[in-house]
C-alpha cells in the first residue's frame, strides 16, 4: 500500500508546498519517498503532527472487495472442501484435479481469514503534506554535514542570533524542523540514503525486515506454508494413476513440496551456526547446495502436481463421476 510517504523530487530538491499537492501523473518530476520503519517511528516520536490523520472509514473505503463478496467466495470454497470430504466418507475416489484444487482452496480460506479487513490494490500511499512535513523531509534528506549546519542555525535562532550566512533551502527547512526539538534534538540514527525505500513513481512492493521477531515469524511462515499446501496432496497417495511411474513421481513430488520450506529454513539456520573450521566448511558445502536446490525442486515438483492433475482426467475410474448425496443441499454455484 505504500503507507505514509513524502513527495520527493528527481532533482533531489525539496518540492514546494504547491508541488507536493500535485498529482504524480501531472508532475513527472515528483517521486514517492516511503519512509523505512525506523524512520516512520522517529517521525511519530518527534513530529507526530505531520502524520496525515486517517480514520478507519477512509481505510476501509479503499477495499475493493466487500465483506459480502468475500463471504460468498468462502461459502463456495467451503462447499467444495466439504464435497471432497463427503466423497472420502462415502468411499468415492477423488481425482487428482480435485485434490490440487482442494489444496488451493484451503490456502485461499486461510488467506481470506488473515486478510479479511486488508484493503486491496491500493494505488497510492497516504502523502504527508504541508510546511511542517516539508521541513521534516528536508531534515531527513540532510547529509551529516548538512545536519550540523542546520542544527547550528536552529540553535542561533533560538538564542536570538540571526547573524551568519544564510544556508541553502534544505538547511533552512531542516533548521525549522530542529527548532521544535531544542534544546536536546535527537538525530535519526542512519544516513540519509537509508531513510527511505528506493525512489520510484511506483509504490515499493517489497518490505524489509524490521526486527528480529519479524524475521522469526518470516522463517516460520516459510516453513509452514508449503506444509499447508502440500499435505493435502497426500490424499491421492493411493489414487488411480495412468502408470506406476506417475504414482511414484506424484508421491515424491508431494513429499518435496511439503518439506521444501522446512528443509530450506533448517539449512539456512545451520549455516548461521558457528562450528569448527573443518565442520563449518563441510556444513557450508552440504547445506549451501541444499539451499540452492530446494527452490527449483519445489517449483518443478509443484508444476508436476498440476500437470499430472489434468493428465489423469483422461484415465478416471467410473466411480469418480458419481456425485456425493448430501452436499447437493449446500447452497453453491455449479
Amino acid at each position: 500500500m505504500g503507507g505514509f510517504a513524502f513527495h520527493g523530487s528527481d532533482t533531489d530538491e525539496i518540492p514546494t508546498v504547491e508541488e507536493s499537492h500535485d498529482d504524480l501523473s501531472t508532475n513527472p518530476y515528483l517521486v514517492v519517498e516511503v519512509p523505512r520503519f525506523e524512520t516512520l517511528t522517529y517521525i511519530m516520536e518527534h513530529f507526530p503532527q505531520i502524520i496525515t490523520k486517517t480514520d478507519e472509514e477512509t481505510i476501509l473505503d479503499r477495499a475493493e472487495s466487500s465483506g459480502l463478496s468475500k463471504a460468498l467466495l468462502i461459502v463456495q470454497v467451503a462447499w467444495f472442501c466439504t464435497n471432497c470430504a463427503s466423497r472420502l466418507i462415502q468411499r468415492l475416489p477423488l481425482s487428482l484435479l480435485e485434490v490440487s484444487t482442494a489444496a488451493h482452496a484451503f490456502c485461499t480460506l486461510l488467506t481470506y481469514f488473515v486478510w479479511w479487513s486488508k484493503p486491496t490494490n491500493v494505488a497510492t500511499p497516504t502523502i504527508m503534506r504541508g510546511n511542517e512535513a516539508r521541513e521534516v523531509y528536508a531534515l531527513l534528506k540532510c547529509s551529516s554535514g548538512e545536519y550540523f549546519e542546520a542544527l547550528e542555525m536552529a540553535q542561533k535562532r533560538a538564542a536570538g542570533d540571526s547573524s551568519g550566512p544564510a544556508g541553502t533551502e534544505k538547511i533552512t527547512l531542516a533548521a525549522n524542523a530542529l527548532q521544535h526539538l531544542l534544546p536536546n534534538p535527537q538525530r535519526p540514527q542512519d544516513y540519509r540514503e537509508r531513510f527511505f525505500w528506493h525512489r520510484s513513481n511506483m509504490i515499493p512492493g517489497a518490505l524489509g525486515r524490521t526486527s528480529t521477531s519479524n524475521e522469526v515469524f518470516e522463517q516460520i511462515a516459510i516453513a509452514i506454508s508449503p506444509v499447508l499446501y502440500g499435505v493435502i496432496h497426500f490424499l491421492a497417495w493411493n489414487d488411480h494413476f495412468p502408470t506406476p511411474l506417475e504414482r511414484v513421481l506424484w508421491r515424491v513430488s508431494t513429499v518435496v513440496v511439503t518439506c521444501s520450506g522446512i528443509v530450506g529454513v533448517f539449512a539456512s539456520g545451520i549455516m548461521r551456526i558457528h562450528f569448527s573450521r573443518t565442520l563449518e566448511a563441510i556444513f557450508t558445502a552440504i547445506f549451501g547446495i541444499t539451499l540452492l536446490l530446494t527452490p527449483p525442486a519445489h517449483v518443478v515438483s509443484s508444476g508436476f502436481l498440476i500437470v499430472e492433475s489434468f493428465r489423469q482426467l483422461f484415465f478416471l475410474e467410473p466411480a469418480a463421476y458419481q456425485v456425493p448425496s448430501w452436499t447437493n443441499y449446500w447452497p453453491h454455484l455449479s
